[in-house]
């Protein structure tokens, strides 16, 4: 009886061991030195292209790593590739350092129709926004459940990171700079605008984007007649956050007049929160508008901005506006920001209100309070001409430091101000402030940077600022 058990236990092992020598690979391993395209893709056989890859057929849980500190030339192509929440399709590098994928005049990387995708831990480089490049760092389009996450992308003549349609998108740890339209952009569905890939639609459903940092982004040439040199952008998008993100330098070559870029911003869309975010030393062209630190703009519903710190921007520190052409913009919510010395080109003041011409969809309702400007170039708050109907500003500060105007500025209809506190440090007497019958007319102590070397120099360190906090009230 010992035997025929014996034999049937060496059967289980050879059975066991023919399905391991058959089961797929799962890792597939790129090393532009010692790797041959004819390999099988191994650790010790990698392949050597990113052409050897794009005719890979992937599957669920399949990884594909390129060695570290290589430079891999070419666009890797993944098209209709299906993950999951278990065993998600990665890209990424392996051994010392980031791999790097320079993408020439193209995009570097471009996933269509995926889903349960990773881009994580790599370089992406193109040959500069003056230099031929005609794409983007990474290009999502129509893609659900991906992630990118621990990406340098610079070079591109649009964006580091761009996305067009999809739902469920993570965007994390990804510094975007040099490159022309902006650092990060997401947009829902592609709409022409002006000669830009727009949103019309609320489609892009729940967008996540966090630790990230877009720098000197100056603007797309290729773009004549719309903004560019974001440095972060959404639209049409539903259910998205953006936080702890900075945004810096960004918008100092726009090549035209009119509309133009801002450091963080959101259009068309429904339930968006940013927050803990600093955008400073954002610019525009020199004819050019806009250069702000923040801005909810054109059909923003149901959206929040708070605990955001703006300073040194050409424009404004938060912009809310409205164009025409967008759905209506209502029931947002602006407290608890700091802006500091904004607008020294465009707007002069923390906040600024514009309302287009033709007629556009109405703005209204926005609760804004508890925030604190600091402003040397003479307002606090400024409005274009228009109706804000149930725009409330209330608990406040506003302090005047230099040039002091007017607290407010502009002519508007439909805003109220109420129990604001507001100082100008260069007049004897305080500035009348009449729009607020019940405003304090008292010095706020707060205590202001010295120098400009004083101001965070990351958004890490905003949080541990001891400036711009009151010491009465």
């Amino acid at each position: 009886m010992r035997i025929p058990l014996l034999l049937n236990r060496i059967l289980v092992v050879i059975i066991l061991f023919l399905i391991g020598c058959s089961s797929p690979q799962s890792i597939y391993y790129i090393d532009s030195q010692s790797g041959n395209d004819a390999n099988i893709g191994t650790l010790k056989k990698p392949f050597k292209s990113i052409e050897k890859v794009n005719s890979l057929q992937l599957k669920v849980g399949n990884s594909v790593l390129f060695a570290g500190k290589q430079t891999f030339a070419g666009t890797l192509k993944l098209t209709a590739l299906a993950g999951t929440k278990d065993q998600p399709i990665v890209v990424g590098s392996y051994g010392n350092g980031r791999a790097i994928i320079n993408g020439g005049n193209e995009n570097s990387i471009r996933a269509d129709s995926c889903s349960w995708l990773q881009i994580k831990n790599m370089v992406v480089t193109g040959n500069g926004r003056l230099k031929g490049n005609k794409g983007s760092g990474v290009e999502f389009r129509k893609v659900q459940n991906c992630t990118i996450d621990s990406l340098d992308a610079s070079g591109f003549l649009w964006s580091g990171v761009k996305a067009v349609g999809g739902k469920n998108l993570r965007i994390t740890n990804v510094y975007a700079h040099d490159n022309g339209f902006s650092g990060i952009n997401v947009e829902s569905d592609g709409q022409d605008s002006g000669g830009l890939e727009g949103s019309g639609q609320k489609t892009f459903h729940n967008v996540y984007i966090a630790n990230c940092k877009a720098e000197n982004n100056p603007g797309c040439p290729a773009v004549l007649n719309n903004h560019s040199g974001n440095g972060i952008l959404i639209g049409g998008v539903t259910n998205g956050t953006i936080e702890y993100c900075e945004a810096m330098t960004n918008g100092w070559d726009m090549p035209r007049e009119g509309n133009g870029p801002v450091g963080i911003w959101a259009y068309q869309s429904d339930s968006i929160i940013i927050q803990y975010c600093y955008s400073h030393d954002n610019q525009t062209s020199e004819k050019g508008k806009d250069g702000g630190g923040f801005d909810f703009d054109g059909g923003i519903t149901n959206s929040v901005m708070q605990h955001n710190f703006s300073a040194n921007n050409e424009g404004v520190g938060y912009g809310l506006f409205q164009y025409y052409g967008a759905s209506v913009w209502k029931n947002n919510i602006v407290r608890n920001n700091i802006s500091y010395n904004d607008g020294r080109k465009n707007g002069q003041a923390g906040f600024l209100m514009w309302i287009g011409e033709g007629s556009p969809e109405p703005i209204s309702d926005c609760q804004i309070y508890e925030n604190t400007v600091v402003n040397c170039y003479g307002h606090a708050v400024n409005f274009e001409p228009g109706n804000y109907s149930g725009f409330n500003f209330r608990n406040n500060v506003f302090l005047l430091t230099a040039h002091s105007l007017s607290f407010v500025n502009g002519n508007y209809t439909g805003a109220t101000f109420v129990n604001n506190q507001v100082w100008s440090i260069n007049r004897n007497i305080p500035l009348a402030f009449p729009e607020d019958k019940e405003v304090i007319l008292a010095d706020p102590k707060i205590k202001i940077p010295e120098n400009e070397t004083d101001l965070p120099k990351s958004v890490r360190e905003v949080n541990e600022m001891i400036f711009f906090k009151t010491q009465t009230k």
